[in-house]
C-alpha cells in the first residue's frame, strides 16, 4: 500500500485570522512550559517566514518556511499522547516517515527538523533528540510576595528603585504611553547597538525591534498585555505577555528597560502576579532572543526548567519504522 501523500497551502497572512488558525494547529496543551508552541513566538519575530498547512490523510499541521528551508515548529496536536498517558512517545510513525521524505525533497536534500520537543515525548522508536534549549518558568507563589531568602536579591533592587522614586508606578498598558515608550526603546536599542559584537547580535536587535513595534501597534489582535513601569513621568519600562485560557499560565515575549536602571524585570514581574492572581507560572524564555539576556534571566530563579529538544527527520524505514 503507497504512503498517503503530504500536501501543503500557504495560511492567510492577515494578522488577526492568521494568529486563530495557528492556535488551532499549534499544540497549546504544551503550554506554558514550551514558549514556541504559542503563535507569538512566530508572529513577532517572523523575518522571512512563510506559514504553510499541511495536510495528510485529513489531519492539518503547521510547517514554516525559512528561506525556502520547511521545518516544523512544534509537534502537532494530534500526534501527542493523550493526557494522563503512561507511554510518552509521538503517535503517528507513518505520519512522520512521509513527512520526514517530503520535506526532505523539499529543503533539496537537507533533512528538516521538529523543533520544540519536551524531554517528557522522548519519541520511543525514533532517532534520539538533540537537546537544543532550556525553556524557564517563574512561580506565581514565590513572586506575588517576593519572599523567601531566594528573593532577596530582587527584594534588594526593588526597594532601591522606590527609594530613588517614590511616585513610580507600574500600570497596564495604554496607548497614550506610546510615545514615551518609543523614546525609550530608542534609548534601549540605542545601548544594545553599541555593545552588540557582529552582524547576528545586530540582526536579533532589529528583530526585537520589529517585534516591539508590532505590539505596540496591535497588541489586541496579537492578544498581548503590556505593562509600563513609570518614573518621573515618563516610561522606563515595559513587558508584553501572554495569558493563557483556563489560568494555565502566561508567556513573556517581549521586554525593554533605560539603560543602566536596574529592578525593571523584577517589577514587571511582580506586578504581573499581582494584576493578574490566577496565573500560577510564566514562562520568561519568550523574550530571551541572545545568549546574554537567556543568561541573565535564568538568574531570576525559575521554579523550574523545562528542557526542550530538536528532532532531525531524517528518513530512512530504520529510523521510522512502521506499526
Amino acid at each position: 500500500m503507497s504512503a498517503s501523500p503530504v500536501v501543503f497551502r500557504p495560511l492567510d497572512d492577515d494578522i488577526l485570522p492568521l494568529r486563530r488558525r495557528l492556535e488551532t494547529l499549534l499544540p497549546d496543551t504544551l503550554l506554558p512550559a514550551l514558549s514556541n508552541a504559542h503563535p507569538l513566538s512566530l508572529l513577532l519575530f517572523d523575518r522571512g517566514l512563510t506559514y504553510l498547512e499541511g495536510f495528510w490523510e485529513g489531519k492539518s499541521f503547521l510547517t514554516v518556511e525559512s528561506d525556502g528551508y520547511a521545518f516544523l515548529p512544534a509537534p502537532p496536536p494530534w500526534t501527542l499522547p493523550p493526557d494522563g498517558s503512561s507511554q510518552w512517545a509521538l503517535k503517528e510513525p507513518r505520519f512522520w516517515k512521509t513527512l520526514a521524505g517530503t520535506l526532505r525533497e523539499k529543503n533539496k536534500g537537507i533533512p528538516a527538523y521538529l523543533d520544540g520537543l519536551p524531554d517528557t515525548f522522548r519519541p520511543q522508536g525514533f532517532p534520539e533528540p538533540e537537546l537544543s534549549e532550556m525553556e524557564a518558568l517563574l512561580c506565581a507563589s514565590d513572586w506575588r510576595h517576593l519572599s523567601g531568602p531566594r528573593h532577596k536579591t530582587h527584594r534588594w533592587e526593588q526597594n532601591r528603585f522606590f527609594r530613588n522614586d517614590p511616585d513610580a508606578r507600574v500600570l497596564p498598558w495604554d496607548p497614550l504611553y506610546r510615545k514615551s515608550t518609543l523614546e525609550l526603546l530608542e534609548r534601549f536599542f540605542s545601548e544594545k547597538i553599541e555593545k552588540s559584537t557582529g552582524d547576528q547580535d545586530r540582526i536579533l536587535l532589529d528583530d526585537q525591534w520589529r517585534a516591539h513595534e508590532k505590539a505596540l501597534s496591535s497588541p489586541g489582535e496579537l492578544g498581548l498585555s503590556g505593562f509600563v513601569v513609570l518614573s518621573k513621568d515618563r516610561v522606563c519600562g515595559i513587558g508584553w505577555f501572554a495569558l493563557l485560557p483556563e489560568n494555565r499560565g502566561a508567556i513573556q515575549f517581549l521586554e525593554a528597560r533605560d539603560p543602566g536602571m536596574t529592578g525593571i524585570s523584577v517589577l514587571l514581574t511582580h506586578h504581573f502576579f499581582l494584576y493578574h492572581p490566577h496565573a500560577p507560572l510564566l514562562n520568561i524564555q519568550g523574550d530571551v532572543q541572545n545568549k546574554g539576556i537567556r543568561h541573565a534571566k535564568r538568574l531570576d530563579l525559575p521554579c523550574r526548567l523545562s528542557p526542550v529538544y530538536r528532532l532531525t527527520l531524517r528518513f530512512s524505514s530504520r529510523e521510522f519504522p512502521l506499526p
